[in-house]
């Protein structure tokens, strides 16, 4: 049955479109220029590869090896955090004693596992300020050098060829802060892609096995069940669309929306961004599941996030989800495009009336969220004409110190609801350039990864092309790089593509001696 769809989809219209396409994009300047192979090379990575080549050989000094040598210092070190998590009971309340204890028990996790620092930022992600993310970060690098300076076996780095425009990217950033019209806010920004950043250097570096990327997909898909349960009750028990913020629902277009989820973020359509790269991560995983009650999971967690989405009322979020459906099918299977095609008539003609009134509006100029995006949109043109060269500095108040000059109406709004717009406006054209060409290489290695044969690594990698494509999509109508929880979540995402790199280099790099 399989092989007789299968025949139809590739005699069919759409088949013969799917194959003209790709053979037309892999005999283009765009497909060679996006190629891995011309960035590896380039004089950047050979700088790259030396620069790495140095750390690896101080790693093997004489000092270290004497270092190694030496009987474990990791016994001593638990002891002395289990004797400060004890003590706190003495001179704190005990709530305080309790969180310092969890701080101190995580510490040694992580001290003991470097892993486990990874681990606990997928699960901690949405419930933790960024401070605490941060430290984490910093905390997981160090247990990580620590491990590696006293292992016994060579230490080497996984350099990949996307690492070049990915630092360029990050020496963008830190330009815009140096040079930013609001320069300690631009700092405090910074923080949330150097955090993303530490996690993505210690994962594609830490993370050399199936076991344990399974491990770090299951702590993001716990936290993001959490995170979906939560909010799917926050919505039957919460308050009223009259009581939330008048922004978030326009009640005269909407009159049938009673509520909006938006669970422990700050609005539903951050929400619903991090449910899409949930769900469509989570049914890459489904595929994967060695065993029925871990299938049973991660179906359920695709089911919770998707009816969770529903629940947010954001037009962009689920046009964005059926981008990343589409996307998964792609890097996935053809056969389905036709049964996401299918699925899709049937969704339709099930969801009460609130939901497809809310998705009619999608275009209308009537509604008032619109309207203001349009607004939004126009002013930030204004402004690009005038800094499109460097940009304004990174970040929300740089961008609204120089946005109020230039704006239509009488809204200051901290960015520009579109990512596009935002990243010429913060970073200037060759920021834009940059992160285009960052992703553009992120695609190309998924098309690598779809090849391999593996199907563990083509499941996975599906799931994380689908949801990068839904990423992107729903960065036209918004911008989610400033909010720390997506900000971070999108470059562990990116490591997560790297480690599947990693895990079949001799494949996708047959000349490359790894």
């Amino acid at each position: 049955m399989a092989a007789l769809l299968a025949k139809g989809f590739d005699t069919g219209l759409v088949g013969n479109f799917t194959r003209s396409l790709q053979v037309s994009y892999q005999k283009s300047f765009t497909s060679q220029l996006l190629g891995l192979n011309l960035v590896r090379k380039s004089h950047a990575y050979s700088l790259l590869l030396a620069l790495t080549g140095t750390i690896e050989k101080y790693f093997d000094l004489p000092v270290w090896r004497k270092i190694r040598q030496l009987p474990s210092i990791m016994p001593g070190v638990l002891v002395i955090l289990a004797i400060l998590a004890t003590s706190t009971f003495f001179f704190l309340p005990w709530k305080q004693a309790i969180t310092a204890v969890g701080i101190f028990l995580l510490a040694g996790g992580v001290f003991y596992r470097t892993e486990a620092g990874v681990y606990a930022a997928a699960l901690l992600l949405p419930f933790v300020p960024l401070k605490a993310l941060l430290g984490l970060a910093i905390l997981t690098l160090a247990s990580f050098f620590i491990h590696k300076a006293a292992g016994h076996a060579r230490f080497r780095f996984h350099l990949s060829p996307l690492l070049i425009p990915l630092l360029l990217f990050f020496l963008v950033m830190f330009y815009a802060t140096v040079t930013s019209v609001s320069f300690w806010d631009s700092v405090s920004e910074l923080l949330i892609p150097v955090s993303g950043l530490i996690y993505l250097f210690v994962i594609i570096n830490i993370i050399d096995s199936r076991v344990k990327l399974d491990n770090f997909i299951l702590c993001l898909t716990i936290a993001g069940v959490i995170t979906a349960g939560y909010a799917v009750y926050q919505y039957y028990t919460g308050a009223s669309a009259v009581e939330l913020k008048k922004e978030w629902v326009d009640l005269v277009n909407n009159p049938d929306i009673r509520n909006r989820a938006y669970a422990v973020f700050e609005n539903p359509n951050l929400l619903a961004q991090y449910m899409i790269l949930l769900a469509t991560l989570a049914l890459g995983a489904v595929f994967n599941a060695a065993r029925p009650w871990q299938r049973m999971f991660f179906a359920s967690a695709t089911a919770l996030a998707a009816f969770c989405l529903v629940l947010t009322y954001s037009r962009g979020g689920w046009l964005a989800f059926g981008t990343a459906l589409v996307f998964f099918a792609l890097f996935k299977s053809r056969l389905l495009i036709q049964m996401l095609a299918a699925a899709g008539i049937f969704a339709y003609s099930v969801m009460p009336p609130a939901v497809i009134h809310r998705f009619s509006t999608i275009t209308s100029l009537k509604d008032t969220s619109n309207a203001y995006r349009l607004d939004t949109w126009h002013s930030t043109l204004s402004l690009i004409k005038t800094h499109w060269e460097t940009g304004v500095g990174l970040g929300r108040k740089a961008f609204a110190r120089v946005y109020y000059t230039h704006m239509i109406n009488s809204n200051v709004v901290p960015h520009s609801h579109n990512l596009y717009l935002q990243i010429i406006s913060e970073f200037g054209i060759l920021g834009l350039a940059v992160f285009c060409w960052l992703f553009g290489g992120i695609f190309q290695l998924g098309l690598k990864l779809r090849a391999t044969g593996n199907n563990f690594v083509k499941n996975l990698n599906a799931g994380i092309m689908g949801a990068l494509a839904g990423f992107l999509t729903h960065s036209v109508v918004d911008y989610f790089l400033w909010y720390y929880k997506l900000g971070i979540l999108l470059w562990l995402l990116v490591a997560v593509v790297l480690v599947l790199e990693k895990l079949t280099s001799r494949q996708i790099y047959p000349e490359r001696n790894v």
